[in-house]
């Protein structure tokens, strides 16, 4: 075998190597499914099949209009409408703090709750479409 062609093989082979280990990361914060440390929201309840999805990686004292749905790896019923007032599940993924859904937005989350504990996933029950704010809780 021509040392050449090994040679060139072994660089095509890392190249390849290197450049899935690059996209890896990046498909998967694409695939649709909650991560580890944060919380997710559902369009439906999980008697529903979930439907459409909301990642969050912080606290969000008002959703207002600016936070959406997204298509994910539960299907896409939801997809586009607002957060605010739309979600029927949690699923938290984080591995040090609860999760708490509020009833208004004043003061960063107010009124009922729905508290979701690490590692922990409910139907909202408290804040079903009716849910204006959300925060991570020790």
């Amino acid at each position: 075998m021509n040392l050449k062609r090994v040679t060139g093989a072994g660089v095509a082979l890392f190249a390849a190597i290197g450049l899935g280990v690059a996209v890896a990361p990046q498909a998967s914060a694409l695939d649709g499914d909650c991560h580890w440390g944060n919380a997710c929201l559902y369009y439906n309840s999980s008697g529903h099949g979930y439907g459409a999805f909301f990642e969050q990686q912080g606290d969000i004292p008002n959703y207002k209009d600016l936070y959406r749905f997204a298509a994910g790896a539960h299907g896409s019923n939801g997809a586009g409408v607002f957060v605010k007032n739309h979600a029927a599940y949690a699923d938290n993924w984080n591995y040090t703090s609860s999760f708490t859904v509020y009833e208004f937005s004043a003061n960063g989350g107010s009124g009922r709750v729905d508290w979701i504990a690490r590692y922990g996933e409910a139907d909202l029950t408290v804040t079903h479409d009716n849910n204006a704010a959300a925060k991570f809780t020790g």
